[in-house]
């Protein structure tokens, strides 16, 4: 089986818990097994469970921080930004708009649409969107071909533990729509195949990938 975020063949699959993994000895990339992913109505019902409420002050510094690490010290205010997996609150797209920022959302099941792949983009956000992708490598790589020079991925997934059996006890494995997981290697091996650079890695959970001017 091959890695679903880089391609490798140096995989290897283990159980953990009650599921099946593939870890790549390449680019450490964590891929849940096909045959434990939810349904598309398991997924969607699982989101609308979500309550990430912008007007919530805890929530709203959590999306804070992100914004301050890891997208304005990498993009102008006024540039065009993408919230790749909105959710169903626009949370994100509201405190960059806020900020300064032409945010636009875009969402499967909340936010529709294909305009946006019509176009480039100063910076595409994937904040707790990157553990949900069915197909990791080829989203990301779809993504960096629409960033204009300079642009950015600015992500936000939490970094899977070096144990298995930190793994195994893992709260961040048992949402039953997250799909895969990723080591700070992951990023750098991920930007090297994409031909961007890695400006910002920062545990536990900010990886920033910009595009050459």
């Amino acid at each position: 089986m091959l890695c679903r975020l880089c391609g490798s063949a140096a995989t290897r699959s283990e159980s953990v818990g009650d599921a099946d993994y593939l870890r790549c000895g390449d680019c450490g990339y964590i891929a849940l097994a096909r045959r434990f992913f939810p349904s598309r109505e398991s997924e969607e019902a699982r989101y609308r469970l979500h309550r990430n409420d912008p007007a919530e002050p805890g929530y709203r510094a959590f999306l804070g921080t992100f914004i301050e690490r890891a997208v304005e010290p990498f993009l102008e205010r006024g540039a065009s930004v993408l919230d790749f997996g909105s959710g169903p609150v626009n949370s994100l797209s509201l405190l960059l708009a806020g900020r300064g920022w032409a945010a636009t959302s875009y969402d499967p099941y909340f936010a529709p649409g294909g305009a946006w792949r019509r176009r480039g983009w100063g910076a595409i956000a994937l904040h707790e969107v990157a553990e949900h992708l069915r197909q990791p490598g080829r989203t990301f790589a779809a993504l960096a071909r629409l960033l204009l020079p300079g642009g950015i991925l600015a992500i936000r997934t939490r970094f899977a533990p070096d144990s298995l059996e930190a793994f195994e006890s893992w709260w961040y494995r048992r949402d039953l729509t997250h799909l895969g997981f990723y080591r700070p290697r992951s990023f750098r091996c991920l930007a090297g195949a994409l031909g961007l650079e890695l400006v910002l890695l920062e545990s536990p959970d900010l990886a920033v990938l910009r595009k050459p001017a």
